[in-house]
């Protein structure tokens, strides 16, 4: 008879047994819990009888024996036994049960259903590979005999598969040779339980499994959203260097051409000159207002020339110092006032802050996102000097024991279209062009608060509803 052989009978005739073990334990629990104590000996002596017989199989067989807590228990049952619908589990997940075996699968469905755990079974492999594809699992509990396809290709083929491989797998079998057990290790299994399992060690491994694989995809996250971050800043710190670069060469062709401007625009304005155009007055107009042209778009592209520049933070200086946060706001306020009342805006501060409101950052770039949240707000949330009402509001919050400030921006106006919500922080973005945006302000704005005051920023909108703008910085920058 072959190892192969003497392998399989030895399963063969430890199922049954395991079987008796299990089903007697959940009497057990289920008499402890109604309070039936009187069966208790019986179920005992029916439970002891079990692990007497399983261990005489397993001498008979004269297999290896798996050391320290992998080993049959053969401990005596307890006459008390704390119900497990009753112990703390604060994990939840989705269970895969594969095992060909019906009395196997009910026990272990069984079991974690007494602990809360949502499961499924499988009768063998080749269901269980489908499921796996099918629905989402946090853990697959396998049996290694199975007919068609065993436990050792079901887990093959999972590790092998690049969505697969992060589920982790615990092995449960009457199989205990340490050759089975170090396979199933080496081939990526998480844990090993041999039949008949003890339960508070089924429980016990079972939450840890499931808190590794909840604090891996929790740090995979992490991981994701901080390079994702890092991405963007680096992105835009790309396109700020690029656009101050490129603004400064144009600085030099625009200067030429404003000086030759200024030249023309006093010779066509000159006398003498303008006596020579006596017969052809027409012709000194179109000069005349073609010189007028040039200036006014050179003092176009100036300003525009300028707003590129700003986009690169680190080409502009500012002082960083301890301030009171709500008066530089309303310090920022009071520069835009001219402009506020020829719009009509009604600007409200709210005061929210419970703690102190001193603010050791860089007031000049809070002033800079402040007017420019409040001149996009003149000029796309309400158009043309309609006017409307403004929210600026100030609270302070704590985050991983540290304070922050929270500003929201708030308008009722037209609102942003959730297509175009996505884009509002992308350099050059803009739907006013023909109002003169230029499609830097927001982008400025990003990246003044991400990168020099090392806060974030959101936005949330409605079509006809209004925008409103959250901005959280640190109370101090590092």
């Amino acid at each position: 008879m072959t190892i192969q052989d003497e392998s399989k009978i030895r399963h063969d005739l430890l199922t049954p047994v395991n079987q008796i073990i299990g089903y007697s334990e959940m009497l057990v629990e289920d008499i402890n819990k109604d309070g039936r104590t009187q069966y208790l000996a019986d179920l005992k002596k029916i439970t002891q009888a079990g692990r007497n017989l399983t261990e005489q199989i397993n001498q008979l067989f004269k297999l290896s024996e798996v050391k320290t807590d992998t080993v049959p228990n053969t401990s005596p049952i307890p006459t008390e036994i704390i119900n497990p619908e009753n112990s703390v589990n604060d994990l939840t997940g989705k269970i895969l049960i594969v095992d060909d075996i019906e009395e196997n699968r009910d026990i272990l469905s069984r079991r974690l259903k007494k602990r809360g755990y949502l499961y499924e079974i499988a009768e063998n492999g080749k269901i269980a590979l489908n499921k796996l594809t099918q629905e989402k699992f946090d853990l697959v509990l396998l049996d290694i005999t199975m007919p068609e396809i065993d436990g050792y290709t079901v887990l093959q083929t999972m590790k092998a598969d690049k969505v697969l491989r992060n589920i982790p797998v615990i092995i449960i079998s009457a199989i205990t040779e340490i050759d089975s057990i170090v396979r199933c290790i080496e081939m990526g299994a998480e844990d090993y339980l041999p039949k008949p399992f003890n339960a508070t060690l089924l429980y016990a491994r079972v939450q840890a499994c499931l808190e590794k694989k909840r604090l891996l995809e929790q740090e995979k996250n992490y991981l994701s959203e901080r390079l994702q971050t890092e991405a963007t800043l680096e992105r835009h710190r790309s396109l700020a260097q690029m656009v101050a670069g490129v603004a400064h060469e144009i600085n030099t062709p625009l200067g030429v051409i404003n000086t030759a401007a200024t030249i023309l625009d006093s010779r066509v304005n000159n006398k003498d000159i303008s006596n020579l155009f006596s017969d052809n007055k027409e012709a000194l107009e179109d000069i005349m207002e073609a010189t007028d042209l040039i200036k006014r778009n050179i003092t176009r592209a100036h300003n525009l020339v300028q707003n590129f520049k700003k986009i690169s933070v680190n080409q502009t200086a500012d002082i960083k110092e301890s301030v009171n946060i709500l008066d530089t706001i309303k310090e920022s306020i009071e520069l835009f006032k001219i402009n506020a009342r020829q719009a009509n805006l009604e600007i409200i501060v709210q005061d929210n802050v419970k703690q102190s409101r001193a603010w050791l950052g860089y007031p000049g770039y809070l002033t800079q996102i402040i007017i420019n949240f409040l001149t996009n707000i003149e000029r796309y949330a309400y158009p043309n000097n309609k006017g409307g009402k403004v929210i600026i509001d100030l609270a302070d919050q704590q985050q991983n024991n540290q304070a922050y400030f929270v500003i929201t921006v708030t308008d009722f106006g037209q609102g942003i279209s959730s297509e175009n919500v996505a884009k509002i922080f992308d350099p050059f973005f803009t739907t006013g062009r023909m109002q003169g945006g230029s499609g830097l302000g927001l982008a400025i704005v990003h990246n003044l608060i991400t990168s020099v005051l090392e806060g974030s920023i959101k936005v949330h909108s409605e079509m006809g509803k209004g925008t409103s703008f959250y901005i959280t910085l640190p109370n101090n920058l590092s």
